[in-house]
């Protein structure tokens, strides 16, 4: 990397954050700070692309001051290809395609001691293959008297992916989301959570966070404490809210800039740098068993019959052992 190619970079991206950044005066406020510490050659001295990157995250970055925001280094013949053009049907059908074979990132299904399901997310998509294996994992606890859903470590997904697995946890067309472009109100949109079969609107619903927990996994969560309708168990999630996508840079580097504002449409509010509180906290590891515990004392509640005798088993043995379960 020479000088001129690091200036190309930084005023690349401070244009990009003038003319997208999610909060248009934020935008323009950052790209002249950017501008003024190029002048100033504070990026000047950088040898190599790992070099500038580590500059841009420690000066640029608290600047931009959004958990999303990132820069990285992808190559020349990568920035060419980048379109804003809606995907072709290859495309859809290639990325379709992977999602199913990452089994719609729903990795783990089971029961519990006590007929309690635990359903584990990697990520919240707006793909046919995705819900598809979502309802084929809730189908199969069907009977389940408490359902834990595990987003740990879950990096994120997409309002409309969100709204879908929400779909399954309430009885009534129920908003979750509205999302704004300053730059293209054309693309503000509202989102609902439909009511999906199958549907689990009258039983307990634990979700265990904790602080590897980001961005549609985030809304995931507090979209759901907002409508009072699961107990969060964990740690504070990592607080990135503002949706966007990467941007082509100069001289083969993209960044990602937040580029919609969103906002909860119960709570007018989100989780950016701020994160989502748990209900109840504690370490990440020990999420599981207490959500489990939960989980069944609240069946104990008004349970009858067989179902009754089954939890109290499983309360029964949680008693008899100790330890998280992955």
């Amino acid at each position: 990397m020479s000088a001129a190619d690091n200036r190309a970079v930084v005023l690349s991206l401070a244009q990009v954050l003038r003319e997208r950044f999610a909060f248009h005066d934020r935008g323009i406020a950052a790209a002249r700070t950017i501008e003024a510490m190029e002048r100033r050659g504070a990026f000047r001295e950088a040898r190599t692309a790992a070099g500038l990157l580590a500059l841009i995250d420690t000066q640029i970055a608290p600047v931009v001051d959004d958990r999303h925001f990132r820069v990285r280094y992808v190559g020349p013949e990568v920035t060419a290809g980048f379109s804003e053009a809606p995907p072709t049907t290859e495309d859809v059908a290639a990325f379709q395609e992977e999602v199913r074979l990452r089994g719609g990132e729903i990795p783990e299904v089971r029961w519990l001691a006590g007929n309690v399901g635990y359903l584990r997310v990697r990520m919240f998509l707006d793909s046919p293959p995705s819900a598809e294996k979502l309802a084929a994992g809730l189908n199969m606890l069907s009977d389940v008297s408490a359902l834990i859903i595990d987003v740990r470590g879950a990096p994120g997904g997409d309002p409309a992916g969100v709204a879908n697995a929400i779909g399954h946890l309430v009885s009534e067309r129920t908003p979750t989301v509205r999302t704004q472009n300053p730059h293209d109100a054309t693309a503000s949109r509202t989102y609902y959570a439909e009511p999906r079969t199958p549907n689990f609107a009258d039983r307990p619903v634990f979700v265990l966070i904790d602080k590897r927990t980001g961005s549609g996994a985030e809304e995931f969560a507090y979209d759901l404490q907002a409508l009072r309708r699961a107990t969060l168990i964990g740690q504070t999630t990592y607080g990135a809210a503002t949706p966007g996508g990467f941007r082509p840079l100069a001289k083969g580097f993209a960044a990602f800039i937040p580029m919609e504002q969103v906002a909860n449409t119960l709570t007018g509010a989100n989780w950016e740098g701020v994160g989502v509180s748990p209900d109840v906290e504690v370490p990440s590891e020990q999420a599981l068993t207490r959500a489990h515990r939960l989980a069944l004392e609240a069946v104990l509640k008004d349970a009858q019959g067989v179902r009754r005798e089954i939890a109290e088993e499983g309360l029964a043995s949680l008693d008899a052992s100790s330890g998280d379960q992955p």
